[in-house]
This record gives C-alpha cells, sequence and structure tokens, in this order.
C-alpha cells in the first residue's frame, strides 16, 4: 500500500484550519459559574468541604513521611539502620496473600 503525501498535507492543512476556528469560536463566549444554573430538581453535589478536609490530611501526611524519611536518612548515614529481614518478608507475604484470594492458604 502506498500513501501519497501530497494529499495527507491537503488534509491536514484543512483539519487544521477546522481546528483554528473551533477555537476562536470557543473563546467567543466564556462561560462563568454565575451562568451556570442547575435544571428544577435536578442532582446537587458539593466537593469543597470534601476537598479541604482530603487536602488538608494529605499534608498532614506528608509532613509525617518527609519527618519519617528524614529520621531514617539520619539512622542509615549513622550506621545505625538495621533490616529486620524476617519482619520484611512476613510483610511482604502477607500482602501479596491480601492481593490474591487463591494464595490465603499457603
Amino acid at each position: 500500500m502506498r500513501v501519497d503525501d501530497r494529499n495527507l498535507a491537503g488534509s491536514q492543512a484543512t483539519q487544521s484550519g477546522q481546528a483554528n476556528q473551533a477555537q476562536q469560536v470557543g473563546r467567543s463566549h466564556e462561560v462563568k459559574p454565575a451562568d451556570i444554573r442547575p435544571a428544577a430538581g435536578a442532582d446537587r453535589v458539593e466537593l469543597s468541604g470534601l476537598t479541604g478536609d482530603l487536602a488538608r490530611a494529605l499534608a498532614a501526611s506528608g509532613r509525617e513521611r518527609a519527618g519519617r524519611i528524614a529520621e531514617l536518612a539520619q539512622e542509615y548515614s549513622s550506621g545505625r539502620y538495621h533490616v529486620d529481614a524476617r519482619a520484611v518478608s512476613r510483610a511482604i507475604v502477607a500482602e501479596m496473600r491480601a492481593l490474591d484470594p487463591k494464595t490465603a492458604g499457603l
């Protein structure tokens, strides 16, 4: 199968022109929150309180995690960090069992 590049260039130019027209039309009228009105009897969802709580929880978790990582880095650099291989292996196996119910009996 052979592709004629001249035809592709022409169709791309046409499509490009159409995309530019669509962008210009979209810019002619911007929708503002005040312009949006719910239909009568329509469902409504409010996320502002939930998202704020979630953002605060994630920020606190991030600070705690950063603090723990700094502690571990300090222990490692001073030579005081030791890994309990048995605890790590048990945690890996437990995680795998939790993810795959077929391995629960192993």
